[in-house]
């Protein structure tokens, strides 16, 4: 199994993930990573103003250029992060944040930029993502993603993104925040992957994306769609095309009942607005039990749908790669592609 854990606080000293269960054998640089996590880097017309340089380190399980089959360590410092903002808000939880939750579930918390239900905390996944991606790479499956719709407008091309930005940055200057929806493409799967009942590829996917924290619906396919259309348009008809078999169209998404067709997995999640506004919000001093109107104060998205993209595309290929290993595609131990992906 491909499996990552990812550790550190937004305001701690630094951010990480274990990679275990990569094969031996891969070509793999702290560059690859460090040029994954470049993608990351917020636009300065919508993103937040903290710049962290993202400097990822590899703490082991590299040797001469290449993995050793044994767990890949990686270190990511912190280097830009201003707890002092945070102060006044300590005993008060945010609207829309996980302040609340948090203290209810630990009692003592890191209430410090969100701790670990911060943003911060997903380029430990992007990192673990890097390694997935070169490893997919290998066996011809490329993940890819693009925004469909950014602060209400939907986005077809790249002149209909910049007028959604445009709309995003009217709302920040009124002290809002927007969200939007980001699709996510995967392309040369093999057909096989996933498991009928427990495992289904569309569920683990589900499960990974929606672990992002911003992250609040998906949909396969035409997801919702599906509740209004007719059998026959539901329906992707399964035909013959020089010898092999295909569809004529896609609206399954890639999945049928829980494992890979072979054509493009398509996924494509609704982000929420920030919950960080400079807007008066109501909430509650938990030392004194008496409500508290507050007003957030500090660096934040004005709309993260961009840094959700890169994010969702490196949960996408750590689950993919994990049943790419699961499903005997890939040697779970040496780097050896299965002669199955040569007649996909």
């Amino acid at each position: 199994m491909f499996r990552v854990t990812t550790w550190g606080e937004s305001h701690g000293p630094a951010m990480g993930a274990v990679v275990d269960g990569c094969p031996a054998g891969l070509d793999l640089s702290v560059e690859e990573i460090r040029r994954e996590l470049s993608r990351d880097v917020p636009d300065r017309r919508i993103g937040t103003g903290r710049r962290e340089e993202n400097a990822a380190e590899i703490l082991s399980g590299i040797f001469e250029g290449r993995t050793i089959g044994t767990p890949i360590s990686i270190l990511i410092p912190n280097g830009d992060a201003k707890s002092c903002r945070y102060e006044p808000l300590r005993q008060t939880p945010r609207p829309g944040h996980a302040d609340y939750t948090w203290r209810v579930k630990y009692g003592h918390v890191d209430w410090r930029g969100g701790s670990r239900a911060s943003g911060r905390e997903c380029i430990s996944r992007v990192a673990a993502g890097a390694i997935a991606r070169k490893l997919l790479g290998l066996a011809g499956v490329s993940v890819g993603s693009r925004i469909v719709e950014l602060a209400g407008m939907v986005v077809e091309d790249d002149k209909g993104l910049e007028a959604a930005v445009a709309r995003a940055i009217e709302l920040a200057n009124l002290g809002e925040s927007s969200g939007g929806r980001v699709r996510v493409v995967v392309s040369g799967l093999p057909a096989g992957l996933g498991e009928p009942v427990f495992g289904k590829l569309s569920a683990e996917l589900g499960a990974a994306l929606l672990g992002i924290g911003a992250v609040k619906s998906i949909d396969i396919g035409a997801g919702r769609g599906h509740a209004a259309m007719t059998g026959s348009e539901s329906n992707d008809a399964i035909l013959v095309e020089d010898g092999r078999l295909t569809f004529g169209s896609n609206t399954a998404g890639g999945v049928l009942g829980g494992i890979s067709t072979g054509m493009d997995l398509v996924a494509t999640i609704s982000v929420k607005p920030t919950p960080s506004i400079s807007l008066p919000q109501q909430s509650v001093d938990l030392s004194t039990g008496k409500p508290k109107t507050i007003e957030v104060k500090g660096r934040f998205d004005r709309n993260i749908t961009p840094r959700v993209a890169v994010v969702a595309e490196s949960m996408a290929a750590l689950v993919l790669a994990d049943h790419m290993i699961r499903s005997g595609f890939i040697h779970g131990s040496r780097l050896e592609l299965s002669p199955l992906l040569y007649k996909k």
